[in-house]
């Protein structure tokens, strides 16, 4: 829900912005007989659409979903039943979505909480084959009445980002509001990830015209990826949230048949789409204790479905990048005013320390794989064979062997006699095991940059990763790649060493666009893990330069030691960063050169 022209608002800006809108609260609270601020909500779930041709198309999950979402606002969560709207089905058409987002203007006043929140198929095309004018970064809801006799009243039906939701969602903010938009919807740029639950419906709709002559051009990939995309356009608002149930390089899921039950129960036990059961769970109190953020949510979020082994990766925008105002570090929904920067701030953080006691081994499961490679993985110190909760799975297909991830992403893909498999395991046993005890009390956030693609990127493209705190920490970075080795990302020279300040956005390698990480081969998963200290570990002083070291090497012992004596309180933050091959050979160009 980017528009393709137009600019984040400058920090200095958005500051005074920000200022402002703070005291337009304090002097509305301290007016007598004016309200006080308000939780409103429009609540939209399309499963079913007017065109026969789409009868093959419906969601089974969206309807429960609603009744779900608006049961749990109105008895939980501070929201008045006459303040929440409903549009299902035949009343969700195109007009009056736009009419009711457009009233939410009038319904509200400055100060409240406004949450928009949809149930149904999203869809987007790529920039090479557009036309329905949907642009990267941006998408589209399917309402009721979409009409799809052609590219042109398909385009006029949809719901699109850019078009219809971005000016709404503008005012909204300008004029004072904190607007959450939640979206429980595939609308990906690129569809390049295709792993996962295989018996759950994609909320992914793939238009095609009536006379079936144009579609809406989306990359139809395999194990090759289509070539970079364009970097996506600034984020147009200040005040504005986006909690989205996929990246735009995924495509979400409907738990809506008995098979899908059976593998994924979810929360009621009615048919639910997989990222509404995760948020139901998250409006609970299952997946988060106490008080949370919408960073916080994200991240629990996120962390459930792959669990639950679906590939989808919810997403918060804006990004760290392009939040000045650091709203994605507020009360989730109001929960409880949001604590003021500086050493205060860790009240609106709750602290969540891991357990000592934990446990230290990697769960692998095995699929169709030989007694000898059996053999052999089975004798790794620190593996635990299992039928479920796997960290790991290794699956064997003649002489080709994958190692995946607990969403099923690949990690690498090899044969039954390459050591770098072993090694792979090995590497993630002793990750586990050197990592100290962690806790969220410095509030540590952690993506990679552009935030709306799930940390998932096609060769050729580039990106950074972006730290934000809560509370001033030295920071690490950590990578274990696909073939087992470990690599020092961050810090490398005696400048990064320096505390991190609180609420400051921080990009790693750096801000300079020459820094920025460009994904060539190898292709597969590498595990970043992020880590924040409160005191200055010793072992820094030992870092210099880009370090790439395998388990056995004298260094992995030495900064295993160094983490292990680390005082203070320590933030970890993992993030599991996928890249694919383009479709056709590339050479990159980056900075003037040519990046192999």
């Amino acid at each position: 829900m980017r528009p393709l022209e137009g600019s984040a608002a400058r920090t200095g800006s958005a500051r005074g912005g920000r200022l402002l809108w703070v005291i337009a609260l304090v002097a509305q609270a301290m007016l007598g007989g004016v309200a006080a601020a308000r939780n409103l909500a429009l609540l939209i779930a399309v499963g079913q659409f007017g065109d026969p041709l789409l009868n093959s198309e419906q969601l089974l999950g969206t309807a429960p979903d609603i009744e779900s979402v608006q049961r749990t606002l109105t008895e939980h969560w501070r929201f008045a039943a006459g303040d929440v709207r409903t549009l299902r089905d035949r009343e969700a058409t195109h007009a009056r979505i736009l009419e009711e987002i457009t009233a939410l203007e009038g319904r509200s006043a400055r100060g409240d909480t406004v949450l928009v929140y949809f149930s149904g198929h999203g869809t987007s095309a790529n920039a090479d084959n557009n036309g329905f004018d949907l642009p990267y970064a941006t998408g589209a809801w399917v309402p009721y009445d979409v009409d799809v006799t052609s590219v042109a009243t398909a385009q006029r039906t949809l719901i699109i980002g850019r078009r219809d939701l971005v000016p709404r969602l503008k005012r909204l903010d300008e004029g004072g509001r904190l607007v959450l938009v939640i979206s429980d919807s595939c609308y990906s740029g690129q569809v390049v990830r295709a792993f996962g639950q295989t018996h759950a419906l994609s909320r992914y709709l793939h238009l095609v015209t009536r006379d079936g002559s144009r579609d809406l051009g989306v990359a139809r990939v395999g194990a090759a990826a289509a070539a970079p995309r364009p970097p996506p356009p600034p984020y147009p608002y200040q005040h504005v949230l986006l909690l989205s149930a996929a990246s735009d390089s995924e495509s979400g899921a409907d738990i809506s048949s008995p098979l899908a039950l059976q593998q994924a129960p979810t929360l009621d036990g009615r048919y639910h789409g997989a990222f509404t059961d995760a948020l139901l769970r998250l409006l609970a109190g299952q997946l988060l204790p106490g008080t949370f953020n919408y960073a916080q949510a994200q991240q629990a979020l996120s962390a459930f479905l792959e669990h639950r082994h679906f590939a989808q990766h919810p997403q918060l925008l804006p990004a760290i990048a392009e939040d000045p105002l650091n709203i994605g570090a507020t009360a989730f929904l109001g929960m409880q005013p949001a604590a003021p920067a500086g050493a205060a701030a860790a009240a609106a953080v709750p602290a969540t320390p891991i357990a000592s006691a934990r446990d230290a081994r990697v769960h692998v499961r095995l699929e169709t794989v030989s007694a000898e490679l059996r053999a052999r993985i089975a004798a790794l110190d620190g593996i635990a064979l299992v039928d479920e909760g796997a960290d790991l799975t290794v699956r064997q297909r003649a002489a080709e062997v994958t190692l995946t991830g607990p969403a099923g992403d690949p990690i690498a893909t090899t044969t039954a006699g390459d050591p770098s498999l072993l090694k792979r395991l090995a590497a993630q046993v002793w990750l586990k095991r050197a990592l100290p005890v962690t806790s969220d009390t410095l509030g540590l956030r952690a993506e990679t940059d552009p935030g709306s693609r799930g940390n998932t990127y096609v060769q050729c493209e580039s990106f950074v990763f972006e730290v934000r705190l809560q509370q001033p920490a030295y920071v690490m970075l950590l990578d274990l790649d696909s073939q087992g080795a470990l690599t020092v990302l961050y810090p490398t020279r005696a400048s990064e060493r320096a505390i991190v300040p609180a609420a400051e956005a921080r990009a790693i390698p750096s801000a300079d666009p020459r820094d920025r990480i460009v994904v060539t081969p190898p292709f597969g998963t590498d595990e970043v893990t992020v880590l924040a200290f409160e005191r200055l570990p010793a072992f820094f002083a030992e870092l210099t330069g880009a370090q790439r070291f395998d388990i056995s090497d004298a260094r992995a012992a030495q900064l295993s030691r160094g983490l292990a004596a680390s005082a203070g309180a320590v933030s970890a933050r993992e993030l599991s960063v996928h890249t694919y091959a383009a479709s056709s050979g590339l050479s990159c160009i980056h900075s003037g050169g040519e990046v192999r």
